[in-house]
């Protein structure tokens, strides 16, 4: 099976405010432990989909699809199906089409010798991305910031390693696998609020 470049910004998985998210998982159940055990199973069954189709980095994709569909919800669309995965892989699909056209614009600038391809226009230029995130690290407080990195410390070839460092970060913090993952979501959207004012400026 050929690896799939990631077509998505891995920055985009930071665009969702807190309300989104928490309007994401009242969505999925009004019992938060429910909403948690939904939100595990249907992001589990998302990576797996991405793995299946070649995808060399299928968390971040679940993640980028998670959080299109909490900003679809605030716009106000409802997740009326009894089994919301088919809303979610619906949404997948799109974003792996994202990941072929930036696979296909790869492989025609390779072809040329033009390295890197060209960026999409509604990228933010890249060094611009990086500084704006190491500033908003700074700003959070330590015990955050070393959640968030430790939560994604190393890559998607390491696949095994990073579920075992995530799997220590919830024993830890004494806390199951899914209450983990919210708590690094909600991390997460205070960095896409910083960053966001950052590349504002």
């Amino acid at each position: 099976m050929s690896q799939r470049g990631e077509g998505a910004s891995r920055t985009e998985s930071l665009r969702v405010t807190p309300e989104a998210f928490e309007a994401l998982l009242r969505q999925l159940s009004p019992d938060r432990e429910r909403a948690g055990e939904l939100y595990e199973a249907i992001r589990h069954k998302l990576v797996r989909l991405f793995e299946w189709r070649g995808c060399t980095s299928p968390e971040d994709l679940a993640d980028v699809t998670f959080n299109r569909v909490a900003r679809r919800l605030e716009e106000g669309v409802e997740l009326r199906a009894p089994d919301p995965y088919g809303y979610f892989c619906g949404v997948a699909h799109l974003v792996y089409k994202e990941v072929l056209r930036k696979a296909a614009r790869e492989h025609s600038a390779l072809a040329r010798g033009d390295w890197p391809p060209p960026a999409a226009e509604e990228d933010e230029p890249s060094d611009a991305r990086l500084e704006c995130l190491r500033r908003c690290l700074a700003k959070l407080p330590p015990d955050q910031r070393d959640l968030v990195l430790r939560y994604h410390h190393g890559n998607s070839d390491q696949g095994e390693n990073n579920i075992l460092n995530r799997q220590q970060l919830a024993r830890e913090a004494g806390i199951p696998m899914n209450a983990l993952r919210i708590r690094v979501h909600r991390v997460r959207r205070k960095l896409e609020t910083c960053v966001h004012a950052c590349l504002s400026r």
